[in-house]
């Protein structure tokens, strides 16, 4: 038995190496015709087959999650090194490049063999001449200091180069940009959809907003998807509505129920002892946000245009949900639970399933 065991285990490992074999001449025809290393639609339809294989080879689901979701992270990390290789490494000027975000980017670019420039606070060249000599200026400071450093350094930037930002708001920074940079140079408005503590942009979100120039655009867009990045395009506009619902709205909400925790000096180390997997996932998002800074919270839920309108309704519905609770009032809750679910019919038949996968995880390594 110990020999059959092992026979097919040669015969996995051979397979392996076939399959990276295949991964590397992929990278290389995605890197000819400038395609993103990661394909999420593509990802997610595959492991859908062999799922359903799965179930024919008697093989349990999670055993083929486990395996292809390491499988498929060794494949982008292959096409990833394929396409940083055949991308041209042009230099870059990170503004706010010694801590957050700005400190994330100037790791991976420069790990990546980019020439890149940093400023913070106490350190660097002054922003302006930093910004006047690369071809990619990248403004990183806070969102409350973001629109006063574009107005600062965008007319010295030099032209065919390009500036961009990656704030949590599009409006007011491309705004200024376009305002302040001469017409010979691109904009770009980004917002990488993830923190800065992570190892790299593996399957992460990255939304980019057009301003001015293709050439800068696309050279941002090739930046990105080159370290495994998933772009997503959109206007100001539209950025800044969805942010006032994935960021204002569900930042406010987590804020609350921390708030609400602190008042009734909770005992949340026991709480945990009694705690669903759901209720575990809440309660750990909660503690994330209170154990990072504050002014970040605040800047994003203070800067987004769109976040006033959102909270005033947020407002208004947990007031009609508290006094139903007060008066006791079940049929309230049931008809106002019925009138959302209707609303959500369809989205919740993905969200059923989604968080059965997250909770799932949450059980198996909690």
């Amino acid at each position: 038995m110990r020999d059959a065991l092992t026979a097919c285990d040669v015969q996995i490992v051979q397979l392996l190496g076939e399959r990276m074999r295949l991964i590397r001449r992929v990278a290389e025809l995605k890197a000819q015709a400038k395609l993103p290393s990661f394909d999420r639609e593509r990802e997610g339809a595959l492991l859908g087959d062999l799922l359903e294989k799965a179930v024919e080879a008697e093989v349990p689901a999670d055993v083929v999650r486990d395996v292809y979701g390491t499988l498929f992270a060794a494949s982008r990390a292959a096409q990833r090194r394929v396409l940083q290789a055949r991308e041209s490494h042009f230099s870059i000027g990170i503004l706010g490049g010694t801590s957050g975000m700005g400190a994330f980017l100037a790791r991976l670019l420069d790990g990546a063999g980019y020439p890149v420039e940093t400023t913070g606070l106490d350190r660097g060249a002054p922003n302006a001449e930093v910004a006047a000599r690369h071809d990619l200026v990248i403004v990183a400071v806070p969102i409350a200091a973001t629109r006063a450093v574009i107005e600062e350094v965008a007319p010295h930037v030099r032209p065919g180069a390009c500036i961009a930002d990656v704030t949590s708001v599009k409006r007011a920074p491309l705004e200024a940009m376009l305002k302040g940079a001469p017409a010979d140079v691109d904009v770009v408005g980004t917002h990488p959809m993830f923190g800065p503590a992570g190892q790299d942009m593996d399957r992460q979100k990255v939304v980019l907003v057009r301003g001015r120039g293709d050439v800068g655009f696309e050279r941002v867009k090739r930046l990105f998807e080159s370290f495994g990045a998933e772009v997503i395009e959109a206007t100001a506009e539209e950025h800044d509505a969805q942010m006032a619902l994935i960021q204002v709205l569900v930042h406010e909400k987590t804020m609350v129920l921390g708030s609400v925790l602190e008042r009734l000096k909770a005992k949340l180390v026991r709480s945990r002892d009694f705690a669903s997997p759901i209720y575990r996932a809440e309660l750990s998002m909660i503690g994330r946000m209170f154990s990072q800074g504050a002014e970040l919270y605040a800047d994003i839920l203070t800067s987004n245009p769109d976040g006033a309108a959102a909270s005033r309704v947020f407002e208004e519905e947990a007031s009609r949900f508290a006094r139903a609770v007060g008066a006791g009032d079940r049929e309230a809750i049931v008809s106002r639970f019925r009138e959302v679910a209707a609303y959500m019919t369809d989205f919740a038949q993905w969200a059923k399933k989604e968080s059965d996968a997250i909770l799932a995880d949450v059980v198996k390594h909690g």
